[in-house]
């Protein structure tokens, strides 16, 4: 019978490689969780190890054809650091050389604690968990050079190649699907990225009721109040190392996001 698997020395080098600003290839084979269940295992232990209050939720590979792609049957769950959050117009710094990726995307506040046992709500009871919305952008960095090729519950453990979330203006949540139509994002005034569409498309209802049944599936209790980033509305793009200004507008609104670099730890 084989032993159980210990999250905590692969939770270690994910810990030390966040603190240092450094990436690495993979986890060692004999450490690298070979579940999810293993790999959220790993990314409790992380989160834990950097001691920083959690603020929220992040959603990620959650489209139809990214799932599809990575033969998942919902998305990805990370957690969102309380001081890794921003308001627009703040500056996020970026470890010197590295590549981040940019994502436009709605997150949603909690109207309410919502205990482990709800895995599943019908969508009306899901709107009125939310008790306000707002556009952000999610900046990804994961601690693996290319978190394409380490498998997801390796990813899993990287807590989802969390590295900031930019919050911005409030939205009417009638509105959400109208923001999505006419998002654009340009880096550094050229326009990089818009509306994903189709089995591309990330829908927020969806991912919150994703985030139910993965908080079930662990037994935590999601808290009123904390913020729910539910996946990008518009295409990925990698932005590459230096001092970049984001801007992200949409039907009349805009979200500002200044990336500066800070040498590594």
């Amino acid at each position: 019978m084989s032993e159980p698997f210990n999250p905590g020395p692969a939770a270690m080098l994910l810990t030390d490689a966040c603190r240092r600003g450094v990436q690495f290839a993979d986890l060692p084979a004999n450490i690298k969780p070979a579940t999810l269940r293993d790999g959220y295992d790993v990314q409790d232990r992380f989160i834990a190890a950097l001691g920083d209050p959690v603020a929220g939720w992040k959603l990620g590979v959650g489209s139809a054809n990214a799932m599809r792609r990575a033969k998942l049957a919902r998305p990805l769950v990370g957690q969102v650091g309380a001081s890794r959050c921003y308001a627009s117009g703040d500056t996020v710094p970026v470890p010197t050389g590295a590549t981040v990726t940019i994502e436009f995307e709605i997150a949603v506040r909690l109207a309410r604690d919502v205990a482990p046992l709800q895995a599943e709500l019908a969508p009306a009871a899901l709107a009125e968990l939310i008790e306000s919305a707002q556009v952000a952008v999610e900046v990804v960095l994961s601690r693996y050079e290319d978190r394409t090729a380490v498998g997801m519950p390796a990813f899993a453990g990287d807590n989802v190649g969390f590295h900031a979330l930019v919050l911005g203006a409030k939205i009417d949540t009638d509105s959400m699907e109208d923001v999505r139509a006419s998002a654009s994002v340009a880096l550094d005034g050229v326009a990089c990225a818009q509306p994903l569409a189709d089995d591309d498309a990330v829908y927020p209802l969806e991912a919150l009721q994703s985030l139910l049944a993965h908080a079930a599936e662990r037994g935590v209790t999601l808290r009123k109040g904390t913020v729910v980033t539910t996946g990008t509305l518009t295409r990925p793009f990698d932005v590459p190392a230096g001092a970049h200004t984001v801007q992200a507008t949409y039907g009349g609104g805009e979200l500002v996001v200044k990336l500066a670099a800070q040498a590594a730890g």
